[in-house]
């Protein structure tokens, strides 16, 4: 319903709440005017009822003054008479207590016969009772006779022993109502049909005053279509004012003439900066003060795979990898609020969902009041040159076979562990592992195959440290262990105990079920218990895995026991 009345024009925005509120008056003065009318019916059927009663009860009082009432044959006779008047449907007449008490019951249909009866006998109230049957509608009227020394001049005292001021009996009367509620039912379908001439002619007359109200409007929206189309102001051409329009509307043209050709103007300048945005090698993305976008230049769609339809209104967000923290971006944020402008790397995540890296220049664009405006985000896809400098620095510091640090890296993580040790005045020690066996293997199998048990060993050497250690290779069957942080022996020990027991289980190669045995000779230094420099930690290492092989291999040896 929402999307139905936004879909509509103005004109018809505002006939539709008109006609509602047409409909809805006019029908309110139908009903009220109906009402008006029906009670207006009832009240005049009321009087002729209460007229009719009176007169039986006139009648009744003649009867009384001749001694003619007591004979029932002249009460029936004047119950007929009257009941022979036009519309008359029933009449009765009823006898009160007291009456009976002094004269008798009387004809059986004088007596009480229904609860209106008695209420009418009891209250002293003249009681109408409205039957609105389609069918048959009636009105009853019941009115209680009041005995008094003055009844419509006769003294009720002088043959009724009763009390002054009580109910001697009542009359009712039943008159019908069909002519009167056929007068009423005419008489709403002329007014129905009064209503619905009536709501035409006003349809058509507001209308009309809504379309000429609304012509001005829609030619100003139609040379506005226009320009968008065209999407240049080469073709602008003012609207034409008559002299003297100086309502809203007419204001409203001016205006819009005049913004036409300010934009005009400014076209060709615009046209410039179009074709250098456009142009960018580098992606361009425009968000507006809410950080939703509103535009971006073709490189954007090239780099990032994502159309101006793809992403206008949407946050940059829906680009994030995933690769950064939230403080990463609380810091970005920072800077770019405080300072207006930030410049960096980013991981973002193309359309097809591919990682990709950028480096980014974010400015702020603000209001002359100091309000943000715009944010500009220009950035260039420097993935290919991460990755070739990952390789780079993959190809400097890992061993190509095993995947572990090279000599490269192990001496430069084992300069910064030095540091921290001394930092921390915690020990650091170094293991420098020497394969036993290795080359009767190397020839018995061939070569594939001991490069094979190399990268077999690697991994069982990696499964025996922690995390924060380093595994590494030196070249051939060397290699070395870097413990940072460790507090004591024992733990060194440990380690250094189940390399021996990893390396002792045999290897086995592809189609060879044969189980191949090596063990391992591992030298062990400590800093700086040992030695306080870089060098003669390598050298104290180096010197007790030498002393692991003459102690006769498989086996540990610190420095300080190597006889050194």
């Amino acid at each position: 319903m929402r999307n139905w009345w936004q879909s509509l024009g103005i004109g018809n925005k505002l006939n539709i709440p008109i006609q509602a509120m047409l409909i809805v008056v006019l029908s309110f003065a139908h009903f009220w005017v109906m009402e008006h009318i029906r009670n207006e019916i009832l009240d005049g059927a009321e009087r002729r009822a209460a007229v009719s009663a009176d007169g039986i009860i006139n009648g009744l009082n003649m009867l009384m003054l001749t001694g003619m009432i007591t004979d029932p044959d002249n009460r029936r006779l004047l119950i007929q008479k009257m009941g022979d008047s036009e519309h008359v449907k029933e009449l009765r007449i009823i006898r009160a207590k007291q009456v009976v008490d002094q004269y008798g019951p009387g004809l059986p249909e004088e007596q009480v016969a229904d609860e209106m009866d008695r209420r009418v006998m009891t209250t002293k109230q003249t009681e109408f009772l409205l039957n609105e049957d389609s069918n048959a509608p009636t009105l009853r009227a019941v009115v209680p006779f009041i005995a008094s020394t003055d009844y419509r001049g006769t003294n009720c005292l002088s043959c009724h022993q009763v009390e002054a001021d009580s109910v001697n009996g009542a009359a009712s009367i039943t008159i019908d109502m069909s002519d009167d509620f056929a007068a009423i039912r005419e008489t709403q379908s002329l007014l129905w049909a009064g209503q619905i001439v009536l709501q035409i002619l006003l349809f058509f007359a507001t209308h009309s005053m809504i379309a000429c109200f609304m012509r001005r409007i829609i030619v100003l929206q139609s040379r506005m279509e226009t320009m968008q189309a065209t999407g240049s102001m080469e073709k602008f051409t003012p609207i034409e004012l008559r002299p003297g329009c100086q309502d809203e509307i007419g204001k409203l043209t001016g205006a819009f003439n005049r913004m036409s050709e300010t934009l005009y103007h400014s076209e060709k300048s615009m046209r410039l900066a179009t074709s250098i945005y456009q142009s960018n090698a580098d992606a361009i993305v425009v968000t507006n003060e809410d950080n939703l976008i509103v535009d971006v230049n073709p490189a954007f769609t090239r780099i990032t795979g994502y159309t101006l339809d793809d992403v206008r209104g949407q946050n940059p967000r829906l680009m994030q990898s995933g690769h950064h923290d939230k403080k990463f971006y609380q810091e970005m944020w920072q800077k770019i609020l405080g300072e207006g402008h930030w410049q960096g790397e980013i991981w973002d995540k193309r359309k097809d969902g591919e990682l990709f890296a950028k480096m980014a220049n974010i400015i702020v664009l603000r209001n002359g009041d100091g309000s943000i405006y715009r944010y500009v985000a220009q950035f260039s896809d420097i993935t290919e040159k991460k990755h070739k400098d990952e390789m780079i620095h993959w190809q400097a510091n890992y061993d190509p076979l095993t995947n572990i640090p090279n000599r490269r890296l192990f001496h430069d993580r084992l300069g910064q562990s030095i540091k921290m040790a001394h930092r921390k005045a915690l020990p650091l020690a170094l293991l420098f592992i020497d394969l036993d066996h290795f080359k009767e293997v190397n020839d018995q199998c061939g070569h594939a195959n001991g490069d094979v048990l190399l990268m077999e060993v690697a991994q069982r050497l990696s499964s025996c440290v922690r995390e924060a250690d380093t595994v590494a290779r030196l070249g051939g069957d060397e290699f070395t262990v870097i413990l940072p942080d460790l507090g004591d022996t024992p733990q060194i020990n440990r380690i250094a105990e189940c390399i021996i027991e990893k390396l002792a289980q045999p290897f086995y190669f592809l189609n060879d079920e044969t189980g191949h045995h090596i063990s391992a000779s591992i030298g062990i230094a400590i800093y700086p218990q040992d030695t306080t420099t870089f060098d003669g930690l390598l050298k104290c290492a180096d010197k007790a895995m030498y002393a692991a092989k003459a102690a006769g291999r498989n086996r540990y040896v610190y420095f300080p026991e190597s006889g050194q």
